[in-house]
C-alpha cells in the first residue's frame, strides 16, 4: 500500500540551463501534437494535471503541468529578487524547448491565472488562453469582495511573508506530510476525509466535493501534499508575487483569452473576471449558472481545453 501511494508523488524534472530543476508531468493524450500548459491554483502542485487527465485524453490534448519555483520537485530561485512571472514564463519556456514543442495554448485556474498570462505575454508560441475562475491582478483591484480566509493570506502574502512560511511550516511539518502520507497511507485517508469537510467549501463547491468520486479528492489532496514537498516557501512567494504588480499589463497580451466564470462561485467574485474582461483585448467570456469556483474548474476544463486548441485563422484575433 505504501508504494502505492509512493507513485501518486511520481513526476519528471529537467536541469536547466541555471542549474535549477523544474518538474513536471504530462499526461492526456501523449502522442498529440494538441499541447496544453496547465497552471494550477495554489497550493498545489504538477500532480494536480491528474485529477484532469481524462478530460485532456478525451479532448484529444497533451497536457503538460510544471511545478512553480520552490514547489514539489522545482528548485527555488537562488536570488529571491529573480521572483517574476517573467522568469516563471522563461523556464517553462525552456522546459518546452527541450519537449520540442513549437506552439501550445495555456489554460489557468484561480490563482494560477496570472502564471497562465505571463506565458501569453513572454512567449510568442503561446496560441490562446483559457482563465477558470482567475484573480484579477490585487494590486489594483484588492480582495475586499473575496472569503475572510483568503484576504487573511494574501495580507499575509504581502506585509509579513515570512510569518506566513512561518504559520505554514508548523502545518506541514505536523499534518501534510508527504513522507507521512506515504509510511501511514490511513493518514493519508484521514486528510481526504478533512479536505473533503473543510470549511474551505461552501455551497455549490461543498456540495460538488461530498459527490466526487474518491479517487479524484485523493488526486487533489496529494497534489497540495506535494506543494509543501520543499516545505512552504515555495508557496508563499507565489502568494507574494500575485500581490505585487505582475510585470505586465492585461492589455498587452496579444492572443485570444476565454474566460468562465461559476455564478455560484464564492471564492473569486464575479466583478474580478469582469475586470479582466474589461482590460484584456480579446476576450469571450461565459459566466456559468449552477456552478461554484471548483465544480465550474472541473467541470468544464474538458470544454476550455477544446476551445483553446480549436483551429486558428491566420489571424487568431478574427475570431473576436
Amino acid at each position: 500500500m505504501a508504494h502505492e501511494v509512493d507513485t501518486l508523488f511520481s513526476g519528471c524534472a529537467l536541469r536547466l540551463s541555471n542549474g535549477r530543476n523544474l518538474g513536471y508531468i504530462i499526461v492526456g493524450d501523449l502522442n498529440s501534437e494538441k499541447v496544453v500548459v496547465l497552471c494550477n491554483g495554489s497550493p498545489g502542485s504538477r500532480l494536480e494535471a491528474r485529477v484532469h487527465g481524462n478530460s485532456a485524453f478525451a479532448a484529444g490534448v497533451r497536457l503538460i503541468c510544471v511545478d512553480r519555483q520552490g514547489v514539489g520537485l522545482s528548485d527555488p530561485l537562488k536570488d529571491e529578487e529573480d521572483n517574476s512571472f517573467e522568469q516563471f514564463a522563461s523556464d517553462v519556456g525552456e522546459l518546452l524547448d527541450h519537449l520540442c514543442v513549437h506552439q501550445y495554448s495555456v489554460v489557468g485556474y484561480s490563482t494560477g491565472g496570472p502564471a497562465a498570462l505571463s506565458l501569453a505575454k513572454f512567449d510568442e508560441r503561446v496560441s490562446r488562453v483559457g482563465l477558470l475562475a482567475s484573480v484579477a491582478p490585487l494590486s489594483v483591484f484588492g480582495t475586499n469582495d473575496m472569503p475572510i480566509e483568503a484576504r487573511f493570506m494574501f495580507f499575509l502574502s504581502k506585509r509579513a511573508p515570512s510569518l506566513l512560511t512561518a504559520l505554514f511550516s508548523s502545518t506541514v511539518d505536523n499534518h501534510l506530510s508527504r513522507k507521512k502520507a506515504i509510511k501511514e497511507p490511513e493518514h493519508l485517508d484521514r486528510l481526504i476525509e478533512e479536505f473533503t469537510e473543510s470549511r474551505v467549501w461552501q455551497g455549490t463547491d461543498k456540495e460538488y466535493i461530498e459527490n466526487i468520486d474518491w479517487t479524484l479528492r485523493r488526486l487533489f489532496m496529494v497534489s497540495t501534499i506535494e506543494a509543501f514537498r520543499q516545505g512552504a516557501k515555495g508557496c508563499t512567494d507565489y502568494g507574494n508575487l500575485i500581490t505585487k504588480h505582475w510585470g505586465f499589463l492585461l492589455a498587452s497580451i496579444e492572443v485570444p483569452v476565454h474566460l468562465y466564470h461559476g455564478e455560484r462561485d464564492e471564492t473569486v467574485p464575479r466583478a474580478m473576471t469582469e475586470y479582466l474582461e474589461s482590460r484584456l483585448r480579446y476576450t469571450e467570456t461565459r459566466y456559468i449558472q449552477g456552478q461554484g469556483h471548483l465544480s465550474l474548474i472541473c467541470r468544464y476544463m474538458g470544454q476550455t481545453f477544446k476551445d483553446v486548441t480549436q483551429d486558428l485563422e491566420s489571424n487568431p484575433q478574427a475570431a473576436f
